[in-house]
This record gives C-alpha cells, sequence and structure tokens, in this order.
C-alpha cells in the first residue's frame, strides 16, 4: 500500500499563514473519516507521539477501540518494539523520506504472538516545508502470508518428492505430451529431459497394440470413466534399446485448468528378463522332457532289437552274452554325452570317439605314435536321436573289424572321415579299413549290416553301402541333418 502525505490525508485544520499548525486540533469530518479507515493507520509528531489513529490500528494491535492514545509516545504504549522499527522512524523524520514494504514483515507483539505487516510510513510536513511527523499505514496480511509460506512449503515438499522419488514420475498433458518429468524418470526410459519435453507419451511407446491400447486408457481417464490404470509396457530407450516398466496412470483436476495424467513408472527390465528366461528354461525342460520319452521309447526297441538278433544269430549263450554287453556299453558311452550337453545333442567327433575308444589299438610305431584308428571331419552337431545313432554304427562296425577286418590283426588300419554340406545339411561319412585279413564278401547280411541300414534309414533319412574289397571294407553312409549344424554345443554358444 502506498503511503500518502499528510496534505493528502489532511487531518488537520487549515492553519493561517505565518501560524503554527495544532496538529491535535482535527476536524470532527477528518477525525471520523479517519476512525473509520478500513486499515491501520496512525499519525504521528516528530516525537513519535499519537496525533491521531484508525480504529482498524487499534483492532490490528489488539486494543480496544476506545484506547487512549493522543499525546503518547509510541514506544511508552509498545516497548517490545525492535530496533528495526524504531531506525526506520527515526530516518523518515530525519531523511523525509517514505519507505514501504509490500511483501509483508515478521513482527511479534507483546503476547509473542507472530504477526506478519505489510507497511508503509512516509513524513508529513508544516506549511513552511518542516518535518512534522510522520503517517504509518498498516495491513495485517498474517493469514495471506502464512497460506502462502504453506503453500512454498507444499511446493517444496511437491518438488522433492517430485525430483527425489525413486520412482520415474512425469506429468502428461490430455494430447499426451509431456509436461514435467523427474530425473528418474529420464534414467529409466534413458532419454533427456529436453528430448523427453518434446515428446508424446505415445512417441515411446513400442508396440502398435500397445500404444492403441494407451491412448484408450488415457481418454477414458481423462473423461473421468476411470480413477486410475496400471500396466505392463515395453517402451523404446535410447539407441532402439527397449525397457520394460510398470506404468500406474492417475487423473488430475487442479480446478483451474485442464486435467493431466500423473504417470509413475517403474524400471521392470530385469524382471522381465528372468520371466523370459523361465519360459525358455521351462520350454527347454519341456522339449528334454519329450525328447528324453521319445529316446527311452527308442532305446528300449534299440535294445530289445538287438537282445532278439544277438541271440537269433548267435547260438552260444557266453558269445550271444558277450556281444550284448558289447552293444548295450556302446549305446552308455553315447548316453554320457548327450547327458553332459543335457540332451541338446552332441558333436560328431565326440559321439566317435566315445563309441570307438574300446576298441582303439596302440599305435603302429610307439615312437612316431601312427595311429591305427584315425578319425578326420569338420565339426558337426548332431541332434540326440542322430547322436544315438550314429553311436550304434560306429559300434558295429569296430565290433566287425575287431573280429574280422583291420582291427583283428596288428598292422590294419581304419579312417573314419566325413564332410559336410551346410547348404544341404547333408552328412557324407566313409568308414575305410586298410591292412587286416583278406576279405570277402558275406554270403548272408548280418545284424550289424541291417543295423547300420536300419537305423540311417529311419533317424536321418540316409542310406548305407557296404564295398568289401580285398584289402578292406569300406562303408560309405549319407544322411540330412534335422536342423543347421553348430560348430559348438549350443548351450556353450
Amino acid at each position: 500500500m502506498t503511503a500518502r502525505s499528510p496534505t493528502e490525508t489532511q487531518p488537520f485544520p487549515e492553519s493561517s499563514p505565518g501560524a503554527e499548525m495544532d496538529p491535535l486540533a482535527a476536524s470532527p469530518s477528518v477525525t471520523t473519516a479517519l476512525k473509520h479507515a478500513p486499515m491501520g493507520i496512525a499519525i504521528f509528531d516528530d516525537q513519535m507521539r499519537y496525533l491521531a489513529a484508525s480504529r482498524q490500528y487499534l483492532t490490528d494491535q489488539n486494543m480496544s477501540p476506545d484506547t487512549p492514545l493522543l499525546g503518547r509516545r509510541h514506544y511508552d504504549v509498545f516497548p517490545e518494539i525492535p530496533q528495526f522499527w524504531r531506525d526506520k522512524h527515526a530516518q523518515v523524520l530525519a531523511e523525509g523520506v517514505e519507505l514501504r514494504d509490500d511483501e509483508g514483515d515478521r513482527y511479534v507483539d507483546r503476547n509473542g504472538d507472530v504477526h506478519w505487516v505489510r507497511w508503509s510510513m512516509a513524513p508529513w510536513r508544516h506549511d513552511d516545508g518542516r518535518i512534522g511527523g510522520l503517517v504509518l499505514y498498516t495491513e495485517m496480511v498474517t493469514q495471506a502470508v502464512e497460506a502462502k509460506h504453506r503453500l512454498q512449503a507444499a511446493e517444496a515438499r511437491y518438488r522433492a518428492v517430485f525430483d527425489q522419488a525413486a520412482m520415474g514420475v512425469a506429468r502428461v498433458s490430455g494430447g499426451g505430451r509431456f509436461l514435467e518429468v523427474n530425473d528418474r524418470f529420464c534414467a529409466i526410459i534413458r532419454h533427456d529431459r529436453q528430448t523427453l519435453l518434446a515428446s508424446r507419451f505415445t512417441d515411446i511407446v513400442r508396440d502398435p497394440d500397445a500404444m492403441a491400447t494407451a491412448i484408450t486408457q488415457g481418454r477414458a481417464l481423462l473423461a473421468g470413466e476411470i480413477d486410475t490404470y496400471a500396466v505392463e509396457r515395453r517402451v523404446a530407450g535410447r539407441d532402439d534399446g527397449v525397457v520394460w516398466v510398470h506404468v500406474t496412470a492417475s487423473r488430475v483436476d487442479p480446478g483451474e485448468g485442464k486435467p493431466y495424467l500423473v504417470v509413475i513408472i517403474s524400471d521392470i527390465t530385469a524382471r522381465k528378463q528372468v520371466e523370459a528366461e523361465q519360459q525358455h528354461y521351462q520350454g527347454q525342460l519341456r522339449l528334454l522332457i519329450n525328447e528324453l520319452n521319445h529316446r527311452v521309447k527308442n532305446t528300449l526297441a534299440t535294445v530289445q532289437s538287438m537282445a532278439s538278433q544277438t541271440l537269433k544269430t548267435e547260438p552260444d549263450p557266453v558269445t550271444a552274452f558277450e556281444k550284448f554287453e558289447s552293444r548295450l556299453m556302446g549305446l552308455s558311452q553315447v548316453h554320457d554325452v548327450l547327458t553332459r550337453e543335457s540332451w541338446h545333442g552332441a558333436g560328431l567327433r565326440d559321439v566317435a570317439e566315445r563309441a570307438l575308444t574300446p576298441f582303439t589299438p596302440p599305435p603302429l610305431d610307439e615312437k612316431e605314435g601312427e595311429e591305427r584308428l584315425k578319425i578326420e571331419g569338420p565339426p558337426v552337431w548332431l541332434a540326440p536321436g542322430g547322436a544315438l545313432t550314429m553311436a550304434l554304427i560306429f559300434h558295429e562296425l569296430a565290433t566287425n573289424a575287431l573280429k574280422y577286418g583291420a582291427l583283428s590283426n596288428e598292422t590294419g588300419r581304419v579312417v573314419l572321415g566325413w564332410t559336410y554340406d551346410e547348404t544341404t545339411r547333408d552328412l557324407a561319412l566313409t568308414w575305410t579299413e586298410t591292412g587286416g585279413p583278406p576279405v570277402t564278401a558275406p554270403t548272408r547280411r548280418g545284424f550289424g549290416s541291417r543295423l547300420i541300414e536300419r537305423s540311417l534309414r529311419g533317424e536321418l533319412k540316409g542310406a548305407a553301402t557296404m564295398d568289401y574289397r580285398p584289402e578292406g571294407l569300406v562303408c560309405a553312409m549319407r544322411a540330412t541333418l534335422s536342423g543347421p549344424v553348430e560348430g559348438i554345443s549350443p548351450l556353450g554358444a
């Protein structure tokens, strides 16, 4: 409030030229107007004695409206007045300046109660220009200032919660544009604040279906059809990275202005990754169980066939038992490989080495280490069924070589080699024996030959041919693998 000079509030009668004005002799009309003014007004002489005061002034000071003030010094009536105010009064009386505070100053009354007062003070002058005293205007603004302080405190608390919240918080307009985002929101979404404030919420939603749902739910919130909603959603982070967030959105109606949405997000990317891994594991487990069921049935059928054929073709029980046991051992070797790889498959070289190790004779030359059973070929990964099939085939070929072929003497050699076409997934294997006893073609096909041909034809969609050359047996096999071949175990990739 602007202080006014005594010429504007003139509570005194006009004096004749050259006469001294009696400041206590105010006209009744001016006195009445002053008393009923809707603000605190007090007029003092140059000794800070009261010349006049409004009723509102007395009320503001918790004084009775008929309290006698005229002629009393301000500091005698209010001895608790701090030096701050005394210095202001002295400055106005000495310098003739106007002072004011439109925001409000803190004031503690004699009862210890805190008040806030907006004030202004200005000198009044005699006709000759001398400063006769000052006029004080006061307005008690305690309620307004306290309300302002409460609002500022609430805003400070809101800002502290908004900025320091462990969750990502954003205000989003009805049109989907970001109005405000905290640091955590930026960190979770992996975008800087400027980018987000120039974007809409739909700009970061990754899935088209999720975007349509987000728009529908946002409209329902703004229309008041729902109060809040929560959803898990994929959003696009920086560099096209994917972030999973849990989103809670609520409608806020500020009363004045348009409603907006408060969106709170938390980063659940790690949990989603774990869930995906669990789903993958469950899928792998189901696949493993199904494969094991299939393998067990096939293995039992194979064992039954081996037992039947062995006992049928070998009249000597002891010899039949030895053959049957040997074939079972060969089968178990590859089971060890598959178990080690959690039944995801096995490498062809590993299968061959496992199946042929029991048949491997010592080198021809101990010093030079010339191998009698050599395995060579590129890395090839076999499915579980293919691994078992090849193990049985290798075992049968080695058993025959040990009894009748290149491994039955001390000079024979065997080379197992293969090639693989990644484009057609065709696998070609050759078992070549040399240096053994002279070979003649059998008069009838034995169980081993039938096992090899039947196994290749059924499991690997292949075939085998036996070439009984005089210098040694050559078994040519071909197979078509069911899936892409990897050089290492998928679990080790």
